[in-house]
């Protein structure tokens, strides 16, 4: 009985999801010959609708800590864990203003692309490697950083919760060209609420936890790697495993 409780609520968050993805997209489309701004705010409205639909209908909050910790005044990167679609959109809540490293195919989704595109975000092909795209990234990062934080997954895919972690070499390569950057860790635990690929949303409470920043740019790249890592997977034994 429970678990078609679950299903019952998932499903009604899924479908009341679809409509606000629709109404999004298309606005997106209007928005696009506006300035960046307009997009910017709509998809925060659209994303405070998405964390509204999963408290009201799952049973699913969130709670955040550690937001002093975060440089006022500056913008930096924010290197988080990724277990879940429900960070892209909570993010966009408590961590603006902020674009995100993106899947360069998401860009191609009708309308969904456009806002992709409109909000600055970061796209990366994930297949190539090469010197050209490693240049043209921390090209990307120093324009986004003038005026926006950036968010990027250091593993560079969904992980479950309690997976051995496995953290890319990316970031590490693309902040030695960016003097001053802080990079500041975030730990979080929003895959035992949202599974990666799973269809029922667990009621409780996602937790999230940002971490002191880590000066970069004073930091060898083997250094800045094993400081990123320690310091959120530390922060990950920290947080339940169960809902």
């Amino acid at each position: 009985m429970k678990k078609t409780i679950l299903i019952i609520r998932s499903t009604i968050y899924f479908i009341l999801f679809m409509i606000t993805a629709i109404i999004f997209c298309i606005s997106a489309v209007f928005t696009s010959v506006l300035p960046s701004a307009v997009t910017f705010t709509t998809a925060r409205i659209w994303c405070r609708s998405v964390m509204f639909l999963l408290r009201v209908c799952c049973g699913l909050k969130y709670k955040v800590t550690g937001l002093e910790n975060i440089p006022a005044g500056k913008t930096v990167i924010f290197a988080s864990k990724h277990q879940s679609a429900w960070e892209t959109f909570a993010y966009q809540i408590f961590l603006r203003p902020c674009v995100f490293m993106y899947k360069r195919e998401l860009a191609f989704i009708p309308l969904f692309g456009i806002a992709m595109i409109k909000t600055k975000n970061i796209p990366v092909n994930r297949g190539h490697g090469n010197k050209e795209m490693i240049k043209s990234l921390r090209a990307s990062f120093a324009k986004r950083l003038k005026k926006y934080s950036v968010i990027i997954f250091p593993e560079g895919t969904r992980t479950k919760p309690g997976a051995e972690p496995n953290y890319k070499s990316g970031l590490s390569i693309i902040i030695q060209a960016l003097k001053g950057v802080e990079v500041v860790p975030v730990a979080m635990n929003s895959g035992v609420y949202w599974p990666k690929h799973g269809f029922i949303k667990y009621p409780g409470t996602i937790e999230v936890h940002i971490l002191p920043p880590i000066k970069a740019s004073e930091l060898s790249r083997d250094e800045f790697q094993t400081q990123l890592i320690n310091a959120i997977e530390d922060e990950q034994k920290k947080l339940p495993l169960k809902p």
